[in-house]
């Protein structure tokens, strides 16, 4: 059990059972948003469509007999970038473009969010997981309940603005202002982690005892997973890895406590 915490993380991360928790929630959510994405998308376009078709047929009378003509409408005009954007086809491609590029990037952003917060409902599985590996000797007893840990969710967003806000005047110092923008971020990033983890493993006096002798050592390892979650696209795994992180140091304080009680 003397082996380093982060080593044994990565090779817990890799396990089938840890990839599974960190892989299925991002390519479900990404399925089902990017459905429903295309599928609105798509309609909107048809929508869109039609009704310039619909505004190109004209229907005249002729001896009293209705005739419907299809014409291309032409656009005149000194503004040739306004006579650019009118003509149909170039319009269509250059609007399902963006919707289709900028949309399905956002949505991809969307989908990585949405699984981050689904993962938050893995922690116990994969605390449960850990302490079955490796810590069979230790309770997970745990602490709080809904309302507290939304009451504490709350009240973490709260601060993370209120700091965003008083750091506005360090923003156009440079260098300064990368500390200055992420500290509330990290502050927020810190305390999410620490109640989802904390309170699965500890009762509430044992968390106290642990932040009170290991806050900085904890402060340091959130530090430096906050760090690997800013990586491009590393958002995607992180959230797992970070769990299982923060699971052994916690788990690892609570059997030191154990045998010293002992």
């Amino acid at each position: 059990m003397n082996q380093n915490i982060w080593v044994i993380s990565v090779q817990d991360f890799f396990t089938k059972k840890m990839l599974t928790y960190a892989l299925a929630p991002f390519f479900f959510t990404l399925i089902v948003i990017y459905s429903i994405f295309f599928s609105a998308a798509s309609a909107g376009l048809d929508s869109m469509e039609q009704s310039i078709q619909i505004e190109q047929s004209h229907t005249t009378i002729e001896n009293g007999i209705p005739h419907t003509e299809s014409t291309t409408a032409v656009y005149s005009g000194d503004n040739a970038f306004l006579r650019f954007l009118m003509e149909y086809s170039l319009t269509s491609w250059l609007v399902s473009f963006f919707v289709f590029t900028i949309g399905g990037m956002l949505m991809f952003i969307v989908a990585i969010f949405s699984a981050v917060l689904i993962i938050g409902f893995l922690t116990p599985m994969i605390i449960r997981e850990l302490q079955r590996r490796h810590y069979p000797q230790i309770e997970l007893q745990g602490h709080g309940n809904a309302f507290t840990a939304l009451f504490h969710s709350l009240k973490y967003v709260i601060v993370t603005f209120v700091l965003l806000i008083l750091f506005i005047p360090l923003y156009f110092i440079p260098l300064v202002n990368i500390v200055a923008f992420n500290l509330p971020f990290y502050y927020l990033f810190h305390k999410f982690y620490m109640l989802d983890v904390g309170t699965t493993i500890m009762v509430k006096e044992e968390y106290k005892q642990m932040m009170y002798f290991k806050g900085n050592k904890v402060r340091m390892t959130t530090l430096v997973l906050y760090a690997l979650s800013l990586i491009p696209f590393a958002a995607l795994i992180t959230p797992v890895f970070n769990v299982i992180v923060l699971g052994h140091t916690v788990m690892r304080h609570k059997q030191e406590q154990l045998k010293l009680e002992a």
